[in-house]
C-alpha cells in the first residue's frame, strides 16, 4: 500500500483564527515543511491532522483512510513537540516503552530498513541504549531528540509530525540536531510534517513547502520552486530573500523585461507575455546570485545586469562576508573571506554588481 497523507479543502475555526481551505499531500519518505510566522496557523494545523481540533470542512486521510472523526489517538501519528515532550518523571527505557504498540504488524515490512520492535532494539537502533536508566533532565538536547524519536517508533506510527522542536535550541545545536532528523527521516518511508518558522530548517529538510499567513496559504509547491520563485513579497521575505525591490516594466519583449528601479535599468528574465510595460512588480534576488567584482570589467550583454555601486557596509559571518552595496538602491550580496580580503572590501569602495537576467524574480501581485 502506498503511504501518504492528504488533506482536503480543510478548514477550521478557533476562536478569532480561521484555517482557510487548506490541501496538502505527502507521499511515504517525504517531508512536507509548514512555513509561517506566529499565528499563522502552523501549529492548529498540525494538531488538526493529529486530531485534537475537529475541523469545520475537509478530510484528513493517512494511507487512504479517512481519518477526520477519529480521536488522536486512533490515527496512529507520531507526535513531536518542542523540547520532545518526554515524561520527567519516566526513565528513558520508560518513556519509550509507555508508547509501544504490541497490536499492530512489523512496521518493519513496510520501510526501506528493518525496524526493530522492542525497546531495547529501539533504543539501539537510535544509539541510546546506554540511557535505558537515566531521566530527561540528565540527557543532552541530542540526546533527548533520539529518545523521542524512539518513542515515536514504538508507536508504529504511519506520520511523523514535528511542532518546531529546535525552537529553544542555539545554533549549532540547532545545525547538529537538523542533520540528524534528516538522516533518519531518509532512511524510512514514512511522511513527515515539520512545523517552523525558520526558513534554514525549511531549506535544509524540505522536499514540499507551505507558506502560511492568518490562516491562509501563501504558496505551496516543491521546496526548490518556492526558494527560487517565490510567489509574491511576504514568501520572499519569509524564505530569506535579501534584495527585494520595486519596479517598474519600461519594456517587456519575448522573455526579456527591462525593468526601471528607482531610476537604474536591470533587466529580468520572465515567461513570454507575463508583464506589461507600465506595471509595478517586485523583484526578488537571492544574495548568492549577486557577484561583487572591480569596477573595471567589461561591459557585458543585456542577459547580466552591470551595476556600479559603493560599498555601504561589509560584516564577516565566517567563511562568508556580508556586503551591502548602494547601486541607486540598495543591494546585499556576499564574498568569501579570501576574496574579500583580496579586493580590499570596505565601506566606501567602488565595485561592480553584476547579476544574471535568470537570477531577477519577477512579482506581479
Amino acid at each position: 500500500m502506498r503511504t501518504g497523507i492528504a488533506v482536503e479543502a480543510l478548514t477550521l475555526t478557533v476562536g478569532a483564527f480561521r484555517l482557510q481551505k487548506l490541501d496538502l499531500a505527502v507521499s511515504g519518505g517525504e517531508i512536507l515543511v509548514i512555513l509561517g510566522p506566529n499565528g499563522s496557523g502552523k501549529s492548529v494545523t498540525l494538531e488538526t491532522i493529529a486530531g485534537f481540533h475537529r475541523p469545520d470542512s475537509g478530510r484528513v486521510l493517512i494511507n487512504g483512510r479517512d481519518v477526520t472523526a477519529l480521536a488522536p489517538e486512533r490515527r496512529n501519528v507520531g507526535f513531536v513537540v518542542q523540547n520532545f515532550g518526554l515524561f520527567p518523571h519516566l526513565t528513558v527505557t520508560q518513556n519509550v516503552a509507555i508508547a509501544r504498540r504490541t497490536d499492530r504488524k512489523d512496521i518493519a515490512t513496510e520501510r526501506t530498513i528493518a525496524l526493530p520492535r522492542d525497546v531495547a532494539g529501539l533504543l539501539d537502533y537510535l544509539g541510546v541504549a546506554h540511557l535505558g536508566e537515566r531521566w530527561p533532565e540528565d540527557l543532552s538536547p541530542g540526546e533527548k531528540q533520539r529518545v523521542a524519536l524512539a518513542r515515536t517508533l514504538a508507536s508504529a506510527p504511519d506520520l511523523f509530525l514535528f511542532d518546531e522542536p529546535f525552537a529553544s535550541l542555539d545554533t549549532e545545536i540547532r545545525d547538529q540536531l537538523r542533520e540528524e532528523l534528516l538522516s533518519f527521516l531518509r532512511a524510512l518511508t514514512i511522511p513527515a510534517i515539520f512545523v517552523t518558522h525558520d526558513h534554514d530548517d525549511a531549506m535544509r529538510l524540505a522536499d514540499k513547502i507551505v507558506v502560511l499567513r492568518e490562516g491562509a496559504v501563501m504558496q505551496a509547491g516543491p521546496a526548490m520552486e518556492i526558494f527560487a520563485k517565490p510567489a509574491n513579497a511576504f514568501v520572499a521575505r519569509f524564505i530569506g530573500v535579501e534584495n527585494i525591490l520595486e519596479a517598474r516594466v519600461a519594456q517587456a519583449a519575448g522573455e526579456l523585461a527591462m525593468l526601471m528601479v528607482r531610476d537604474r535599468e536591470l533587466y529580468a528574465s520572465v515567461p513570454a507575455g507575463s508583464v506589461t510595460m507600465g506595471r509595478e512588480v517586485r523583484l526578488a534576488i537571492r544574495g548568492e546570485q549577486v557577484t561583487i567584482e572591480s569596477p573595471d570589467e567589461e561591459w557585458l550583454s543585456p542577459g547580466i545586469n552591470r551595476l556600479d555601486g559603493r560599498v555601504t557596509s561589509v560584516r564577516s559571518l565566517n567563511p562568508l562576508v556580508t556586503v551591502e552595496i548602494d547601486c541607486g538602491f540598495p543591494v546585499r550580496g556576499y564574498l568569501l573571506a579570501p576574496q574579500a580580503r583580496a579586493m580590499n572590501i570596505e565601506a566606501g569602495k567602488s565595485v561592480t554588481v553584476t547579476i544574471r537576467a535568470d537570477a531577477v524574480h519577477v512579482m506581479v501581485d
